[in-house]
């Protein structure tokens, strides 16, 4: 058995960063940044006003209040041309171009129509109300690396900066294939000793929330020529999962199946609980993850391994994140060989600190409390007898996925 952190590192080692392809924005939330993106313009392109008033020189306001004569009109979207002279004004409007030969504004509020003048109460600064060219950003700035998850900010961001598409990794093609006589789909009348699959539906979503695009193979029972047939399904995908079938029982066929198909292993078993039994490898280009059939096993495995492989197939820059901790809220037994993923609620304090009650049963067919869970608490190998209050480390669950 190797250890979690090397099963991780072979992962990252062995998978293959997907084509980019250009996409436009619209349709770019959540995709990955394949190249850097620099900016084809600068905003504000011109020197704007950031306000509704008058735009003069601001050196006539020094003795304010002062008359100057209104001589025309600037509107967003529109240019003014005539130099503005000492003791002139321009009406301005938000977002239009400052005319040439003023460097400030005043707001309307300061100031009184009389005529063909205004009077102007306050004196301003030189800028004041002026939104300079380039303020906050110039053509060619660098705005959003190569590896960047968009949100729709960035979408915003890369439409100012006049980019129809963008750059992004091709979303890896995951083919999920359970395996097992005794599973069947939701709704499907069950034989006495069948099961419901839940795991395939789960890693279905699981791909989804990683930035994959999942391929569902269905069911395959445990026959060679069965899981033959559908693993041949999966060869023009870049992943391939399968759930179930890989340890040492006399219908656990995944793994003879995947080497008359030339897989080349990379590993089999981890010491960690749930998940010990996973093996990864490949097929030529395709990268094959073969989880245990237990829910939580498999929820666990997709959590730690999955992701990382489908990050590191998608480019996108993980940065370090500080670990988290909370204080234990029940003792926890000494552990063996293996790292454990102990699942627990959080609670909070009345000083703020996060409270980790871990479920008082664990086995990796239970899955409402892998749904009601928190985290995980992490216990590293031959971990010793922990209390109730001491500090332990944690995988903090957020929305759909873990925050790792």
């Amino acid at each position: 058995m190797i250890s979690v952190d090397e099963a991780i590192n072979l992962i990252a080692d062995n998978v293959t960063l997907t084509n980019a392809e250009d996409v436009p924005i619209k349709h770019c939330l959540g995709r990955v940044l394949a190249e850097d993106v620099a900016s084809k313009l600068s905003y504000p392109p011109v020197n704007v006003s950031s306000m509704d008033g008058y735009a003069l020189k601001a050196s006539d306001t020094v003795n304010a209040p002062v008359s100057l004569k209104q001589i025309g009109v600037s509107q967003a979207g529109g240019s003014y041309d005539i130099l503005v002279g000492s003791g002139e004004t321009v009406r301005i409007f938000t977002g239009a171009p400052m005319p040439h030969g003023t460097d400030a504004v005043q707001m309307q509020e300061n100031a009184e129509i009389q005529g063909e003048h205004i009077k102007i109460i306050q004196s301003v600064d030189t800028n004041n109300f002026v939104r300079a060219a380039g303020m906050d950003f110039a053509a060619g700035d660098i705005l959003i690396k190569a590896g960047t998850i968009l949100s729709a900010r960035h979408i915003g961001l890369a439409a100012a900066m006049n980019r129809p598409t963008l750059s992004v990794r091709r979303k890896p093609r995951v083919a999920i294939l359970a395996t097992g006589n005794e599973i069947a789909l939701p709704g499907t009348n069950l034989g006495p000793s069948q099961i419901i699959t839940s795991n395939s539906f789960a890693l279905y979503a699981y791909v989804i929330a990683m930035g994959g695009d999942p391929i569902d193979l269905g069911i395959a029972g445990d026959t060679l020529e069965e899981l033959g047939s559908s693993i041949e399904g999966a060869l023009n995908s870049d992943v391939l999962v399968t759930i179930g079938g890989i340890s040492v029982g006399d219908y656990d066929l995944v793994k003879q199946a995947l080497d008359e198909r030339g897989l080349k292993q990379i590993f089999h078993k981890i010491a960690m609980r749930p998940g010990k039994p996973l093996l990864f490898g490949n097929i030529d280009n395709l990268s094959v993850l073969c989880m245990p059939g237990n829910p939580v096993s498999t929820g666990v495995c997709s959590i730690l391994f999955l992701k990382k492989a489908l990050s590191t197939m998608l480019g996108i820059k993980i940065k370090n994140k500080p670990k988290l901790t909370a204080i234990l809220g029940k003792d926890l037994a000494e552990n063996d060989l293996r790292q454990d993923y102990v699942r627990a609620k959080l609670e909070i304090n009345d000083i703020g600190e996060r409270i980790a009650q871990p479920f008082l049963r664990q086995d990796s067919a239970m899955q409402v409390s892998f749904t009601e869970a928190d985290c995980l608490i992490v216990r590293l190998p031959n971990a010793p007898l922990i209390k109730a209050g001491e500090i332990v480390s944690i995988l903090l669950f957020s929305g759909s996925l873990i925050s790792l």
